[in-house]
């Protein structure tokens, strides 16, 4: 009877042993970097497209209100605003108000002041008009709506160190507008300059008449 002799058993040697571990390290690190790295972009990413919406609900709220608004003003350093709106619904407690047109629309009436046509909603002397005002509080853009008792807050954004509005109210021949541009910081890029998201609004009760050409002799 042959007994069949068992095979050698083989092992790595020290230096193969060291060679491994030193390309399974190599391999896990850049697998760790490339990791570290693509969390770092996601996060930058999220960041921007989360405060560009931001930005992008500061623009519609703004020019929703001053295409509404009967005057519109801005603090010196622009970063303020306060737009003169009608009240569209009668509402119980105003000077016009019964029992049977609350909740009715106001007819508007146009009126022309210094040459101006302005279109209004009411008495003008302020109590069928709303203020609202746009301003930076802490970390948040606020609106408010009726200073003082009453006063209705909505934050628009937060991060408003990351979120700079500024507006500019300019008249022109035949209109008045505002014009706002709005720039953000993202966490991986310092320059605002290509944040920039400009807004034209056109405050639609108020219109100049077109000047008659006058003509030649």
């Amino acid at each position: 009877m042959r007994l069949r002799i068992p095979a050698k058993t083989h092992a790595f040697t020290l230096i193969e042993m060291m060679v491994a571990i030193a390309i399974a390290s190599a391999i896990l690190g850049v697998i760790l970097t490339s990791s570290i790295a693509l969390q770092r972009s996601f996060k930058a990413l999220d960041n921007y497209f989360a405060t560009h919406m931001q930005q992008i609900r500061i623009v519609d709220f703004l020019a929703r209100d001053v295409r509404r608004g009967l005057s519109v003003t801005s603090s010196f350093d622009q970063q303020t605003v306060t737009i003169n709106i009608p009240k569209y619904i009668i509402q119980a407690g105003d000077p016009d108000a019964t029992a049977s047109n609350i909740g009715t629309p106001r007819s508007p009436t146009r009126e022309i002041v210094n040459k101006d046509y302005n279109i209004n909603y009411g008495a003008t002397n302020g109590a069928t008009t709303s203020t609202v005002e746009y301003k930076v509080n802490g970390s948040s853009i606020e609106r408010w709506e009726n200073m003082g008792a009453g006063a209705v807050k909505t934050t628009i954004a937060s991060s408003t160190d990351n979120l700079i509005p500024k507006t500019i109210d300019i008249e022109l021949a035949n209109t008045e507008y505002t014009t706002t541009a709005i720039t953000f910081k993202p966490i991986s890029v310092a320059d605002r300059n290509g944040t920039i998201v400009y807004s034209t609004a056109y405050l639609r009760n108020r219109r100049r008449p077109t000047p008659t050409p006058t003509p030649p002799p």
